[in-house]
């Protein structure tokens, strides 16, 4: 049976939605954003059989086990994301940041680094992470240095793709050449024309879901550097900063939290801003 068009919600029931959305995400959608709803829950809704928004939010409300919530996580989410995107954060790594980690190894004041991708959607970021600190603790990791990076997302789907490391040709072309030469490999599809990073950089990575609006975090360490970039837009004011404030506990002192060029307007408890979107816990 072919389904009636599925009709743009009501304004009360895209308000049930935004509302939904904010208590468990966190996300603030505008009034005028029905039509980016529409948009990413029409296939879902199809796949149910369902055309009607309130039916649909009727069962995201009886979900007790979850399931069809994730799935509305993953359709509702940003995931844009590039390798290298917003490169000055990763040359400022590899020109000041990790020379002073480094630094700090050679007089045993450091054990491990930690880093860590926070909302880190197909995983581009973090292997950039992995790909830089490998090239530069070269040395280091030869002899038995420990290097991790977190990267969490809420979106399950995202982290599956980031868990596979598989990437079509066209989304290296922000790579640097080197790079693309010794870590990724092109593997056979019938689909399209996919490169598989390696497994040394793969192996630097943990990947885990987080929600950032969960009453507890599962990581028990700190970190040298937090990226959390490209992350806020569309966060209310309130939500977004405890949320920077939580991510603040997790840097270890002399600690940086990195946020995206665009997001210039914060502050953060327990951290200076060295910069617009730059914040750092002073070191003791």
């Amino acid at each position: 049976m072919l389904l009636t068009e599925i009709e743009l919600p009501t304004e009360s029931q895209y308000r049930d939605y935004q509302n939904f959305i904010q208590n468990e995400l966190g996300l603030s959608l505008g009034d005028d954003k029905a039509y980016l709803l529409h948009g990413r829950l029409q296939r879902r809704m199809r796949e149910l059989g369902l055309d009607n928004y309130a039916d649909y939010f009727q069962m995201l409300a009886a979900d007790q086990e979850g399931q069809e919530r994730q799935r509305f996580f993953n359709a509702i989410t940003t995931t844009k994301t590039d390798f290298y995107r917003e490169k000055e954060h990763f040359d400022w790594l590899v020109r000041e940041i990790y020379p002073e980690l480094r630094e700090k190894i050679s007089r045993s004041e450091l054990a491990k680094i930690r880093l860590w991708s926070a909302g880190c959607s197909f995983g581009q970021e973090a292997y950039s992470l992995a790909l830089d600190a490998s090239e530069f603790f070269a040395k280091e990791l030869s002899t038995g240095m420990d290097l991790k990076i977190l990267a969490t997302d809420v979106n399950t789907e995202a982290l599956n793709v980031a868990q596979r490391g598989q990437y079509a040709a066209e989304t290296l072309n922000t790579l640097p050449e080197r790079f693309r030469d010794r870590h990724f490999r092109r593997i056979n599809s019938d689909q399209q024309d996919l490169y598989q990073i390696s497994k040394s950089a793969g192996s630097l990575i943990d990947f885990r879901r987080l929600n950032f609006l969960q009453l507890h975090y599962p990581i028990e360490t700190r970190f040298q550097v937090i990226f959390c970039r490209n992350v806020f837009y569309y966060f209310d004011a309130a939500r977004r900063q405890a949320i920077l404030n939580r991510l603040a506990g997790y840097l270890e002192e002399g600690g940086w939290l990195v946020l995206s060029l665009t997001e210039i307007g914060y502050q953060v408890d327990g951290l200076t801003k060295v910069r617009g979107e730059i914040f750092r816990r002073q070191p003791d």
